[in-house]
């Protein structure tokens, strides 16, 4: 059962027809003297349909990107369905009649949340929606094993690579999501949680030492986003079955402070240091819990989507040598707050523009070179808003000598453009680490 699209198949067709025929049961069923009322709150629906996009867009700027107008039609039903029904329940009549109005305005309003939820893909399943993921998540037993737990070794492993690869017949067939609390030891962050895919190449006696995927998510979000809405270990166990059982260690950590009030933005500022955190407190707890990504550099990468992505070029151009592959999926030329740069300055850095300057991204890269550092910025081709920052940050970088690529996916500022921009780059990610070439 939970595994049920919300996406595609039947469920959005239906939902559609339903909330549609709801409506039109609403306006048709009406008694001919109320007729005046139901143009009436057909007109005043769309009035505060278009009051509500002008406050959240123009004026508190809610979304922190214009949405697409279809999406203002599918609020329009509901406002309008709701109210429909709820004057239908008061006029006199059988009980049947009110409670097919209240069945009606529910039609209406399922429709348009499912329509919603259908542009954005944030609940792709049932699961999803209801907090059940489609594959159990366990608490992480650590230390695992116990050996892992000791300083990295003075020779790096060599990376294991593919080609040389020999699956043990024990090797299970799928991946496992575990939580776990990452605590911020040189940040002084509180510990946050995390989620992390462990592949079935790292679930052997004897494992090869496996590339990191340190992966983020968006704001308003968390950091099991990548697991309910991302789907991520469906992606990587499709991923691991075509690559002999390897795949990346997924770190899915928290960028958002503990859902701080103030989101930390990938920063070392007065609301704490997310840089460090996510740069040092990370990485070391999954060299020392979990024994990965201990041959060196090229096996760690960064990525993330919307804020997370903004954050992945924040971590990427600031931590070099910590994350010298990153993939920024739909982000931000800069970490942002309502105000725009002046107001973040003041909030985060006391009014000091050049602090913020030594941490930005852009601002970096027009000051240093990156000739070891490889970036792919992917972007959505119906994001408007988002496209053309993304296209910034690949000038940027490929301006400071960075070996950078600029792609563009399907779809606007949503997940089916978010999911696209990581799977589509697996194989890059695997690359640079070493597991492929």
């Amino acid at each position: 059962m939970y595994t049920i699209s919300l996406v595609s198949g039947p469920v959005p067709a239906a939902l559609l027809l339903c909330g549609g025929g709801a409506l039109l049961w609403l306006i048709a069923g009406t008694r001919h003297h109320m007729l005046r009322t139901v143009t009436t709150v057909l007109i005043a629906s769309a009035a505060l349909t278009v009051t509500a996009r002008i406050l959240t867009e123009d004026v508190w700027n809610t979304w922190g990107a214009p949405l697409p107008l279809i999406l203002y039609l599918w609020a329009w039903l509901a406002v309008a369905g709701v109210t429909l029904a709820t004057l239908r329940t008061a006029q006199p009549g059988r009980a049947r009649r009110r409670v097919a109005a209240v069945a009606s305005g529910l039609a209406c309003l399922l429709a348009a949340a499912g329509l919603v939820n259908l542009h954005f893909g944030e609940y792709p399943t049932l699961g999803a929606l209801l907090g059940r993921s489609a594959t159990p998540i366990e608490a992480l037993q650590a230390p695992q094993p116990a050996e892992t737990a000791a300083a990295a070794p003075a020779v790096a492993p060599t990376p294991v690579r593919e080609s040389l690869w020999t699956p043990p017949s024990d090797m299970p067939a799928t991946g496992r999501i575990v939580s776990a609390q990452i605590p911020g030891t040189l940040s002084k962050l509180p510990a946050s949680d995390a989620y992390l895919y462990l592949p079935p190449a790292y679930q052997v006696q004897d494992r090869p030492d496996l590339p990191v995927l340190v992966l983020l998510h968006g704001l308003p979000g968390g950091s099991r986003d990548w697991v309910d809405s991302g789907q991520i270990s469906t992606m990587m166990d499709s991923y691991a079955a075509a690559h002999k059982g390897l795949a990346p260690v997924v770190v899915m950590a928290d960028a958002s402070g503990n859902h701080a009030a103030d989101p930390p933005l990938c920063l070392d500022s007065k609301y704490g240091n997310s840089g460090t955190y996510l740069s040092q407190d990370v990485p070391n707890w999954v060299k020392a819990t979990l024994g990965a990504g201990t041959g060196g550099p090229r096996d760690w990468a960064v990525a993330g989507f919307s804020y997370g992505g903004t954050c992945a070029t924040q971590l990427g151009v600031n931590y070099p040598q910590q994350y010298p592959s990153f993939l920024d999926i739909s982000g931000e030329d800069q970490p942002t707050i309502n105000g725009g740069r002046t107001a973040l300055v003041s909030k985060y850095f006391n009014g000091d523009d050049s602090a913020f300057a030594q941490q930005n991204a852009v601002d970096v890269l027009k000051t240093r070179s990156f000739p070891d550092s490889a970036a792919i910025i992917t972007v959505g081709a119906d994001d408007s808003f988002y496209r053309p920052q993304g296209i910034t940050v690949y000038n940027a970088a490929k301006a400071a000598g960075m070996d950078v690529q600029l792609q563009q996916v399907p779809g606007g500022h949503t997940w089916q453009a978010w999911r696209a921009g990581l799977q589509n780059n697996l194989d890059w990610l695997m690359s640079r680490a070493g597991t492929l070439s």
